[in-house]
């Protein structure tokens, strides 16, 4: 059929603008929006695939052109996860280190660094990295560290006859845990404390903290004074905790993980960089955690500040480029044999301390550790206290069912305990005075 001089001249003009004529089209295209199914301007860069489903999806009801656009951003968004999975494994197998100071590229050999002179990490370092693990190297001091940690534990853990379950305060206490009333004097205590733990998770999550905090401040300032940096501020953490709270029993390294944090933290301060700041970040989200894990167990938190608050001091006020002068080379031996002879003592000590042999069948002892038990329940939560104390102390025919005072009853033990701890009870012999106060010490050490 000819067509007029006006459609003519349309369509001349249709091909000489380039654009697809509606009656050149596929006989199979019957509807508007197959058009959009068999332009080669919008489907020429996905799949055939694509235009086929979006087509015999219209014998199922569906809208064809919204199929089409969906599989197309699908297909998009596919295409991008596996470029960015391609450039992350280039990246993971990168052959080459990147200074952690100063961001040039060296040779996968390089020990040290050919710009700045900073000591490079190891290449398996660097690859756990990339891959988002912060761990530390074979044979850092990291992992020296938590070895001795382990071996605090395992000397307890014996001791305790195995188990999963708290190590009894009474048993930290001879080995070395921190308490400041009654053992005031015994100032290794500020020392020993921070290689033993209460229980295997609060280990756990010291030991993981080391870990990936431990060999930044390695790198930063050096193996050696990492160790320092972890001693100093866990005994800072301590002496804190005394001044604020005399009367509670502790023991655990995270003041000196702390410490460790801080003092990154502070390094990232003093920094001022980009790379300075997220350090800074990164540290007080450790610490946040370690707070808040402090507060849902009822961890020291004043060691726990106090030994940030250390850590931070010391990083602010050592930056690398100053510590590693030459000037202060005797410092650095003097610091460094400091850090390690503390951890020897400390280990030492804890190896070779004999624990008290306490005789549980002595009625008066069993006494005192049932009596000590309900005052730790009355501290949460007075009324299962008292339920309990007369349901334990009827069933042994030692008190009526109407009776059980025993908030008074704890004060009164707490009064006794203390007159002990600080030489009271002078109107008995000595072997009396021994066997009277020392289950009454030990049962209520940490209350």
């Amino acid at each position: 059929m000819p067509l007029h001089s006006s459609q003519t001249s349309r369509s001349e003009n249709s091909r000489s603008a380039g654009l697809p004529q509606v009656g050149h089209l596929r006989p199979e295209v019957r509807y508007a929006s197959d058009i959009a199914l068999v332009s080669p301007f919008v489907s020429d860069s996905h799949p055939d695939w694509i235009d086929k489903v979006a087509q015999w999806s219209r014998h199922v009801g569906m809208n064809p052109t919204r199929v089409r656009w969906k599989l197309i951003r699908w297909h998009e968004r596919r295409g991008r996860d596996r470029r960015r999975l391609e450039q992350k494994v280039d990246h993971i197998k990168y052959e080459h280190k990147t200074c952690d100071q100063c961001g040039a590229v060296q040779d996968r050999d390089a020990k040290v660094c050919s710009s700045c002179g900073a000591k490079l990490a190891t290449r398996t370092f660097h690859v756990l990295r990339r891959l988002g693990i912060i761990a530390p190297e074979a044979l850092s001091l990291s992992t020296v560290l938590a070895l001795v940690i382990m071996t605090a534990y395992a000397r307890v853990w014996v001791a305790q006859g195995g188990g999963f379950h708290a190590p009894p305060g009474e048993l930290l206490l001879d080995f070395g845990a921190d308490l400041h009333v009654g053992f005031g004097d015994d100032y290794w205590r500020l020392l020993t404390a921070a290689f033993l733990h209460m229980g295997f998770w609060h280990l756990a999550f010291n030991l993981i903290a080391i870990a990936s905090v431990g060999p930044q401040v390695e790198q930063i300032w050096g193996r050696l004074a990492m160790l320092f940096v972890f001693v100093i501020t866990a005994v800072a953490g301590f002496v804190l905790s005394d001044a604020m709270q005399p009367n509670v029993l502790t023991a655990g390294a995270s003041g000196g993980v702390c410490g460790l944090i801080g003092a990154a933290a502070g390094y990232g301060q003093r920094l001022g960089t980009t790379r300075g700041r997220t350090i800074r970040n990164d540290m007080v989200k450790w610490f946040a955690y370690t707070v808040v894990f402090g507060f849902a167990v009822g961890a020291n938190n004043w060691a726990h500040l106090g030994g940030a608050a250390a850590g931070a001091a010391l990083g602010y006020a050592m930056p690398p480029a100053l510590w590693k002068r030459r000037t202060l080379l005797p410092l650095r031996f003097v610091v460094k044999l400091a850090g390690v002879a503390a951890t020897v003592a400390a280990l030492a000590i804890i190896l070779t301390r004999t624990p008290r042999t306490h005789d549980d069948s002595n009625p008066m002892i069993a006494r005192v550790d049932l009596v000590a038990q309900i005052c730790r329940v009355q501290r949460i939560d007075p009324a299962a206290a008292r339920a309990l104390y007369v349901t334990t102390f009827t069933q042994l025919g030692l008190v009526d069912s109407t009776s059980g005072h025993v908030g008074e009853m704890c004060a009164g033990m707490l009064v006794i305990r203390d007159a002990c701890r600080n030489g009271g009870m002078t109107e008995m012999a000595a072997n009396e005075r021994h066997a009277y106060c020392d289950p009454i010490v030990r049962a209520l050490s940490d209350l």
